[in-house]
């Protein structure tokens, strides 16, 4: 049995909202223009970040992009249109011998109940893998076995009050058989509950992350590139964008 929590229920956002709010996030967390962001068009800010000289989000036909004031030029030079930002942050990124990082971000608000039994366990756990343990807090939403040891968790990244990201991760003999998208399903469906919106980011290629999402409701919002010089991103930067590994 899990553990009992009190939660504050608030008013659970509707998809117009929860996408309004992922939007405003990745406004103050990447410092991007996001109120210019329009269909066939790029905005360009300029505009500091540490450890991050340009970022960037492609949604809906239109891509808005925040750059450091040292590499606006050689930016501005390579952007032709929203396709052309992947071109664009490689050249910032071989300038300012970063790295450059690209995932794809989902949300959603119509999630279904988890397809199998789910546990609620304190993030602090030593039965939960090594990936959790020191790295998040909270509450952590589990699969466990006959014997109580974790096959499948999810636990959230906290940006602020407004979102919670969700990281999801199962043990290897234990992957195939669902697991993620129920505990993934829990955790998201217990955030909306919570009156706040939902995060999932996965990298472009990891197609088993995307299925996931895509079966508990997790949808496309947008494509999110960051060009990061510190030899590991922070907290800041998009960790691991494989990190959602099922």
């Amino acid at each position: 049995m899990g553990t009992a929590r009190l939660v504050t229920l608030l008013p659970m956002l509707d998809l117009v909202d929860n996408e309004a709010v992922v939007l405003a996030v990745f406004g103050d967390r990447y410092r991007l223009p996001v109120e210019r962001l329009a269909p066939g068009r790029v905005a360009v800010a300029e505009a500091a970040h540490p450890g991050m000289p340009a970022r960037a989000l492609v949604r809906g036909g239109g891509a808005v992009v925040a750059v450091a004031p040292s590499f606006s030029g050689l930016l501005r030079r390579e952007l032709d249109g929203p396709a052309s930002v992947d071109r664009a942050l490689e050249a910032v990124a071989e300038a300012a011998l970063g790295q450059h990082y690209s995932w794809v971000a989902r949300t959603g608000v119509a999630i279904p109940p988890p397809s199998a039994e789910v546990t609620v366990i304190d993030a602090s756990d030593p039965r939960l893998p090594e990936w959790v343990i020191g790295h998040f807090s909270g509450d952590a939403w589990v699969v466990l076995d006959e014997d109580g040891q974790v096959l499948s968790t999810a636990v959230l990244k906290r940006y602020d009050d407004r979102l919670r990201e969700i990281s999801v991760g199962t043990s290897e003999a234990a992957r195939g058989r669902g697991l993620a998208k129920a505990v993934t399903a829990a955790a998201a469906r217990a955030v909306l509950a919570e009156g706040r919106a939902v995060l999932y980011n996965h990298d472009p290629e990891n197609r088993t992350s995307a299925r996931v999402a895509e079966a508990v409701g997790l949808h496309e919002f947008g494509r999110c590139h960051a060009v990061v010089t510190d030899q590991r991103p922070g907290p800041d930067a998009p960790e691991d964008p494989d990190s959602t590994s099922t």
